[in-house]
């Protein structure tokens, strides 16, 4: 009997810490970073001023440039271009919102996650790499006690990615904006720009 609840409690401990969600990580870094490759039959030089003009979109909705200042004379700092047309990276974010405490939805975290958006274009192809994720919190959280900056790995980490609220709320929301981000720049690429020139 004691054999068997042995048995019993170690299956449910691997299968707890096998089932944990978890951010997708670059090997050799140890980054967190998602990639997607797509195919559009366009030439690389359309694709790149597709990619170009839905960026600067993103960026003049966005309402990052309050709290981050990253524009000069009202263009985008951190937009970097390849003068031959074979990739183009910016900087931009998206938050996420969680309760904290209890869980019990009272109390509820925004938690700003800003990210590098890099597009590597190919002939009919182009592939969108989302990474260096950073996270920008208040300071008071549990009382100070948690950096108001911090890279998105820490989620990773084994203390924090066993609570509930980084399992049920945080990794599935970053899940879901990286997958939307991706979602539109194909969309944009593929059918032309959908937002406005």
């Amino acid at each position: 009997m004691k054999k068997l609840f042995f048995l019993t409690l170690l299956i449910s401990v691997f299968s707890y810490t096998y089932t944990q969600l978890r951010f997708p990580t670059d090997d050799p870094s140890g980054k967190v970073a998602f990639k997607k490759t797509s195919t559009v039959i366009l030439p690389r030089s359309e694709m790149y001023k597709r990619t170009k003009n839905w960026l600067l979109y993103q960026y003049a909705t966005s309402k990052f440039e309050d709290y981050f200042n990253i524009s000069k004379k009202g263009k985008p700092v951190y937009l970097a271009e390849d003068a031959r047309m074979r990739s183009i990276s910016g900087k931009y974010g998206f938050y996420v919102m969680y309760p904290v405490e209890d869980l019990s939805g009272l109390n509820m975290e925004q938690t700003f996650v800003m990210y590098t958006l890099t597009v590597n274009f190919k002939d009919s192809a182009f592939e969108s790499k989302v990474s260096d994720l950073k996270c920008f919190t208040t300071n008071t959280s549990r009382n100070g006690m948690r950096p108001p900056q911090f890279d998105l790995e820490t989620y990773n980490s084994v203390q924090l990615n066993r609570l509930d609220h980084v399992q049920q709320y945080i990794i599935p929301q970053v899940m879901n904006s990286v997958r939307k981000i991706h979602e539109d720049l194909y969309r944009n690429i593929r059918y032309g720009n959908l937002t406005s020139e």
